[in-house]
C-alpha cells in the first residue's frame, strides 16, 4: 500500500488542488510544513479543520459529523484528516488546518477540493 503525502504550508499562497466526487469520503495524509517547506513539529498543540466553498466563503456543511485529525507521525509534521461523512453536494472545498500551541495559532493551507457531481 502507498500512501501521497501532501504538503500544506503556511503560505496561503500555495494552493494544492485535488478532486473528488460527491458521494465520496476520503482521508487525506498530509505534511504540515513551513514557509520554506520544513516540516512543522507538531508533537505539542490541538489541531482542527475548517472547511469553506471556496467561492462564497460561507462554511461547506456536511450531513453528519466532525473531521478527525489524527498526528501520524508528529515530529515531521503529518497528520491524518478523515473528512466528517462523504461529500454531499459538488463544490469547491477549502480545507485549511490550524494548529495551536499555547495562544500561538499557524494556519495551513488551503487545500482546495474540486467536489464534483457524476
Amino acid at each position: 500500500m502507498s500512501v501521497n503525502i501532501i504538503n500544506i504550508t503556511e503560505d496561503p499562497e500555495q494552493v494544492v488542488q485535488l478532486a473528488a466526487w460527491t458521494g465520496d469520503w476520503h482521508t487525506y495524509v498530509v505534511r504540515l510544513v513551513d514557509s520554506n517547506g520544513s516540516p512543522i513539529d507538531i508533537t505539542t498543540g490541538t489541531l482542527a479543520a475548517t472547511y469553506t466553498n471556496a467561492a462564497t466563503g460561507v462554511a461547506y456543511s456536511f450531513v453528519t459529523g466532525t473531521a478527525t485529525l489524527t498526528k501520524s507521525l508528529s515530529s515531521q509534521g503529518i497528520v491524518t484528516v478523515l473528512n466528517p461523512a462523504a461529500y454531499p453536494t459538488a463544490a469547491v472545498v477549502r480545507l485549511t488546518l490550524s494548529l495551536t500551541v499555547s495562544t500561538t495559532v499557524r494556519r495551513f493551507g488551503p487545500l482546495l477540493i474540486e467536489v464534483l457531481a457524476p
